[in-house]
């Protein structure tokens, strides 16, 4: 075939397929029109809610600050004060109306203090579950490592060391030793291991604590428990 035959060729398949598409669009013009106008909707829809969900979870920030500084105000007040009862109920409202909120930040936040207040007022199962279950739904953020090195706490002050030994390890074995509570997770792991009669494991843990954090104070409570055993 010529150059000039293939160009002519492909020029009229070019123009074939032009106007099957024109032939097409003239068909179906206005089925097309009301898709496009319901993909229209659905976008302004879609942006409508999303423009919702921010401003509802900036509420919830917003809120969840208040309730922090309402908490934060009530430990400074004391149980003494007049007023402390009514703004004791007020807190605790605030903070179980957020925290059935959802699972973003500002409802754990909400339950995590939960577990606080209920640790506070010695509520020590209540505490427990309130913590196990933000680990539970913040295991990827540290709100995770702190709810279960405080449920871990909480099981000891149920007198379940077995439960708390468990905990504590698993603030290491999950989020290692670059979490916050790693240094008092293994001091505190240790300290169960000797309770519990298995010394040798308990110097190894108070040694990898005294070589991992050499500057922290639990470093140093392992160490002088170290010269002990």
């Amino acid at each position: 075939m010529s150059k000039n035959n293939k160009e002519s060729a492909e020029l009229t398949l070019a123009e074939r397929i032009e106007g099957t598409l024109n032939s097409f669009l003239a068909k179906n013009k206005m089925i097309l029109i009301i898709v496009a106008a319901v993909l229209v909707v659905a976008l302004i829809a879609l942006g409508i809610v999303t423009s919702v969900n921010q401003k509802n979870l900036q509420a919830q920030f917003d809120q969840v600050d208040k309730l922090e500084s309402s908490y934060a105000e009530l430990q400074i007040l004391g149980s003494e004060d007049a007023t402390y009862q009514a703004k004791y109920d007020e807190l605790l409202a605030g903070l179980q109306d957020l925290a059935g909120k959802g699972k973003k930040y500002p409802s754990l936040k909400a339950e995590y203090l939960l577990g606080m207040v209920a640790f506070e007022k010695e509520e020590h199962q209540k505490a427990l579950d309130s913590f196990i279950s933000v680990y539970n739904k913040a295991s990827d953020m540290y709100l995770g490592s702190l709810s279960l090195t405080n449920a871990a706490v909480s099981a000891e002050e149920l007198g379940n060391d077995s439960l708390a030994l468990e905990y504590y390890t698993k603030v290491i074995d999950e989020f290692g030793m670059s979490a916050a509570e790693a240094p008092k997770a293994l001091f505190a792991q240790a300290r169960l291991q000797e309770k519990s009669g298995n010394t040798e494991l308990a110097k190894a843990t108070f040694q990898q604590l005294a070589d991992a954090f050499p500057t922290s104070e639990f470093a140093k409570l392992a160490t002088n428990r170290l010269a002990l055993l």
